[in-house]
């Protein structure tokens, strides 16, 4: 079951971002903020109907007193920053480079639990498991190939700010989760963040942009819903198991398992810097990983 979960974490985060470039590539002016309000409603529609089937069927549904609904409100409102920023960042930035700034997510988180649990130091051999596992991911989505000169417009650099941005509520996100996690069941946790993100963008947001909706905003909104629900269960469940560095290491294997997929179902061929980083990048997260 452990590892059912870890591949869910891996393969329902890796194609999320594609999907949204996708999107972008393919439907004119479509609007950022309609795909995060899209893909809120839909995740909080699948929620809700979870509710309704552990309350009257399985009898199930926890109640949760206000104050604790206000303490994960406070990790769910993290959440909706950190995908409204990857959302946002992709229009302005290739894939490529928003995956290489999300890939150093890991660094942060491990530097921040240093700080907040004084047992859970960083050492060394961390480091050098980061930087191979960054270099493999680099490697493997092509980075080599990127000139940088194309990033010297102000759209790119709002994209490479909002990116990091992004980083750094994820790490927020990750850090504050641990504790959540081993007070509520993952499952808890995940079902009230969706509620919750999913009343406040009804009741805020999608006012202001339902008539406006376009075709792209509403595909790309309902697969991020869909994979969002998915992804958001698995990787609680995988935080609870691992812990917040250890499953921000594991989300380093999104992209090489992208392209390991594309190879094997879609029959396209590796390069060989994509065979050395996907190795590099397993051989990194298993020296840096933390003993759990």
């Amino acid at each position: 079951m452990r590892k059912l979960i870890i591949i869910l974490v891996v393969l329902s985060a890796s194609i999320e971002p594609i999907i949204v470039k996708l999107g972008y590539n393919n439907f004119k002016n479509i609007n950022p903020l309609e795909i995060i309000v899209v893909k809120n409603l839909v995740g909080s529609v699948i929620f809700i109907i979870i509710t309704l089937f552990n309350y009257f069927i399985l009898k199930k549904f926890r109640l949760l007193k206000l104050k604790e609904i206000l303490e994960i409100s406070k990790v769910a409102f993290l959440l909706l920053f950190t995908t409204s920023m990857t959302i946002a960042s992709l229009k302005f930035i290739p894939a490529i480079i928003m995956l290489t700034i999300y890939a150093t997510t890991p660094l942060f988180v491990a530097l921040a639990n240093s700080l907040i649990k004084k047992t859970e130091k960083i050492d060394i051999k961390f480091f050098i498991g980061f930087v191979l596992a960054f270099i493999g991911v680099s490697l493997t989505i092509g980075l080599y190939k990127f000139s940088l000169l194309n990033l010297t417009g102000s759209s790119n650099l709002l994209g490479i700010f909002l990116a990091f941005l992004g980083v750094l509520s994820s790490t927020t996100y990750r850090t504050t989760l641990d504790y959540l996690t081993n007070k509520y069941t993952p499952f808890v946790v995940s079902n009230y963040i969706f509620l919750i993100n999913g009343i406040f963008i009804f009741l805020f947001v999608f006012p202001f942009v339902f008539k406006d909706l376009q075709l792209g905003s509403i595909l790309v909104g309902i697969y991020g819903g869909i994979a969002g629900s998915i992804a958001n269960i698995a990787f609680l469940y995988a935080l609870n198991i691992l812990g917040s560095t250890n499953v921000s290491l594991l989300n380093m294997l999104n992209q090489p398992t992208v392209i390991l997929l594309s190879a094997i179902i879609l029959k396209e061929n590796l390069s060989l810097y994509q065979i050395v980083g996907i190795v590099l990048t397993i051989v990194g997260i298993n020296i840096a990983k933390r003993q759990k």
